[in-house]
């Protein structure tokens, strides 16, 4: 988290957002980008801890980052990837109006090789998915560091 902070530029940055339950960290849910500016692209990524899944929590978590993208900075395009063997993720990405962009092979933390599947969504497909009990505070002050503005973040 310190090197993502430290390395921050408004034209490469990634931070990740803490997800609590009663007060009590459960995941992780991740947002970068690289040339924001001109191609309007993020990607995303999560950890949820195993006691959480099956309960809403990564959907949630991901419809909220996915509303800061789109609706906050403006995003043309939200990009994930899962392994093919995480069908829970791969869920919930279907759920939110992700469609699959294809596979790789990956080499993984464990040094196993699985099936990466690539995912993409597009703000056209987000729209009608867009949740109105999501709100973004605080933005406004610190846009410039997303390599957006005020103007070029409305989609």
């Amino acid at each position: 988290h310190w090197r993502c902070r430290a390395e921050w530029t408004p034209e490469s940055w990634q931070f990740g957002l803490g997800v609590f339950v009663d007060n009590q960290i459960v995941g992780v849910q991740d947002m970068g980008a690289k040339d924001f500016a001109n191609l309007r692209e993020v990607l995303t990524g999560s950890w949820l801890g195993s006691a959480y899944e099956g309960k809403g929590i990564g959907t949630e978590m991901r419809a909220a980052v996915l509303h800061f993208a789109f609706e906050g900075l403006g995003s043309a395009i939200a990009r994930s990837t899962a392994r093919a063997s995480n069908v829970a993720s791969l869920r919930v990405s279907e759920k939110l109006g992700y469609r699959t962009n294809g596979s790789i092979r990956a080499v993984f933390g464990d040094e196993q090789v699985d099936t990466e599947v690539l995912l993409e969504l597009v703000r056209d497909d987000w729209l009608p998915l867009r949740r109105s009990d999501i709100e973004i505070e605080g933005l406004d002050s610190c846009i410039d560091m997303f390599g957006c503005n005020q103007e070029s973040r409305r989609g």
